[in-house]
């Protein structure tokens, strides 16, 4: 357990030098250190001080920085012996990260004031920070000076000491803490820690033992020899002392763990599986530790087994963590991993009603909707969760594709162009302008559409989604036939055997005249369809009209309507048994 040092802060090279230098005048006669040039201080001067100082106080409190920061710097130009002053401003500095000009604030106020303990405290965190580990050591040396009944102050010296590779002085530490309050958790542990380090097992094992006799029912000490053996790659020592603190307490989570990590590294992962539903049944190892877990089958995915130890985790964490978004949100992680997508988003939704402040869960969400193709979903939620994270330029791009698919086209470009205020990666950026050209389009604004295409290829030459919607738009307008036959050939040389980008292939070459290879095409396109196609069957009717077979053609228009295509030039094709526009 780590000391409340980071709280506060530590000292200069300075100070290290001149309070070395002067330890035994400090003892004497602690008054008389005064390195700091003092002059004589009026009523007035008093006055003007606390008014500085309290104004001071309020600035800080109010995070007013530059404002707090100038009051104590005139407190210090009136009296430059104001110890509290540099205090205040060292704390300052060091909640903002700035942790040089602390530590130059704080060995003022040190200089002037050497006995008061928080000073010190706060010095020792600003050399925690500074990684100044020797500067750090002599710190804690004077705070257990100072209040030597302390017991963290010399646990964090322990601590230090082994940060400093000074392992032996480290033990005579926590031997010394011993000594004077007994043994605990703490100490054992880093005493533990030491012994690994030098690689002697056999104090380690000793120390743990002689505990276990002194103390035979606690049953930490036995995780701990547990621990030990399992390091040193004794796992039927290991097993033995771990089933002993099952007996000592049953329920105890971390012995379930340990002897899970046993059984993993034995390859018996189904009884390694079994010890952690238990662990996922106690409440003494956290909820992150236990998502952790979880995250860790991922990269085992999609092998089975790993992929019902996982769900089966998370499910039992939904249940033993009824009121945590973040339950719900590992719950549904895992089924879209299992791409059970609408089992994810009611997990997600579930989340999302217990915490509304969770980007990634509404992020996720999102495009479950839209792998749904749930477009009124998409906006729905999208909309929702903008006025929890209105600087989303990704949620914005997702609305406008929702929006652009229910043909609501004004709110669609409306929604692309604020996602371009933001920072979008260029991948997103691509889709924004692609799905510009899709919206200027339906509303058959040309110009700009051919723009917008202009500008996602500009970006990605290769995004076959923007050459293929490109090419077909610029064919249903036959304008620039031949830039739209080498865009969409691209895109079906980049993605193969793609049945909307053959039929824009085909569609082009049937604009282009070009019959025979267009009924090429479109056949490949519909053997490429992994079901039977409405807008295939009715293009393919129409090259087939065009290369003079009508009764064929007539027919796959006539299976066309029968899969649902519906409109008044389909079935003016079937009536007058001519092709139509």
């Amino acid at each position: 357990m780590r000391f409340i040092l980071k709280k506060y802060a530590l000292l200069s090279a300075f100070l290290f030098l001149c309070l070395g230098s002067f330890s035994q005048k400090q003892k004497e006669i602690q008054q008389e250190l005064v390195l700091i040039a003092g002059k004589p201080i009026s009523a007035a001067d008093s006055l003007i001080i606390e008014n500085l100082y309290f104004s001071g106080l309020q600035n800080k409190l109010n995070q007013q920085t530059k404002a707090a920061l100038n009051n104590f710097n005139q407190i210090i130009a009136v009296d430059p012996q104001q110890h509290n002053a540099y205090y205040e401003m060292a704390q300052i500095y060091f909640k903002n990260k700035e942790y040089d000009l602390a530590k130059e604030s704080i060995q003022k106020a040190l200089t002037i004031n050497t006995a008061n303990e928080w000073y010190w405290v706060l010095s020792a965190s600003i050399y925690q920070e500074l990684k100044d580990y020797n500067l750090l050591n002599y710190t804690l040396d004077e705070l257990i000076k100072l209040s030597p009944d302390r017991t963290e102050y010399r646990l964090e010296k322990a601590n230090t000491l082994m940060l400093l590779q000074r392992p032996e002085d480290a033990l005579s530490e926590y031997r010394e803490i011993e000594k004077n309050i007994g043994a605990s958790l703490e100490t054992l542990e880093g005493k533990q820690r030491i012994y690994r380090l030098m690689g002697d097992f056999k104090s380690a094992e000793a120390d743990l033992k002689q505990q276990i006799t002194l103390d035979p029912t606690n049953f930490r000490y036995y995780i701990l020899l547990g621990d030990l053996y399992f390091n040193n790659k004794d796992k039927e020592k290991a097993l033995e002392t771990y089933k002993k603190v099952k007996e000592l307490d049953p329920g105890n989570g971390y012995v379930n763990l340990a002897l899970s990590d046993i059984y993993n590294s034995e390859g018996k992962t189904e009884e390694a599986f079994a010890e952690l539903t238990q662990v996922f049944r106690v409440s003494e190892i956290n909820i992150d530790q236990k998502i952790k877990i979880i995250i860790s089958y991922f990269s085992r995915f999609p092998d089975l087994k790993y992929v019902r130890y996982a769900e089966t985790l998370a499910f039992i964490l939904t249940e033993e963590y009824p009121q945590e978004a973040k339950a719900f949100a590992i719950y549904g992680d895992v089924l879209f991993q299992k791409t059970e997508y609408q089992k994810a988003g009611e997990a997600y939704q579930q989340a999302i009603a217990l915490n509304k402040n969770i980007y990634a869960v509404w992020d996720q969400l999102v495009r479950i909707k839209l792998s749904l193709n749930d477009m009124k979903g998409v906006v729905e939620t999208g909309e929702e969760a903008l006025t929890y994270f209105p600087q989303s330029g990704s949620i914005y791009v997702y609305v406008a594709i929702g929006l652009s698919q229910m043909k609501e086209n004004e709110k669609a470009i409306s929604y692309l162009n604020n996602a371009l205020n933001f920072d979008l990666e260029k991948g997103m950026k691509v889709q924004v302008y692609s799905s510009l050209g899709d919206a200027y389009q339906g509303l058959k604004k040309y110009k700009e559409s051919a723009d917008s295409y202009e500008k996602a290829l500009a970006l990605d030459a290769n995004n076959v989604y923007a050459l293929n919607n490109y090419a077909y738009y610029l064919s249903l307008r036959t304008e620039r036939l031949d830039k739209a036959e080498q865009m969409s050939l691209k895109s079906n040389q980049l993605s193969p055997n793609n049945a909307s980008f053959l039929d824009t292939y085909a569609w082009i070459l049937f604009r282009q005249k070009k019959y025979e290879e267009a009924k090429e095409w479109i056949e490949k396109a519909i053997n490429a369809s992994k079901e039977k196609n409405a807008v295939l069957l009715e293009h393919y009717g129409d090259i087939l009209y065009h290369l003079k077979d009508e009764e064929s053609a007539v027919s796959y228009w006539k299976k066309a309507k029968e899969l649902g295509e519906e409109s008044a030039v389909l079935e003016r094709k079937i009536n007058e048994k001519k092709y139509s526009e």
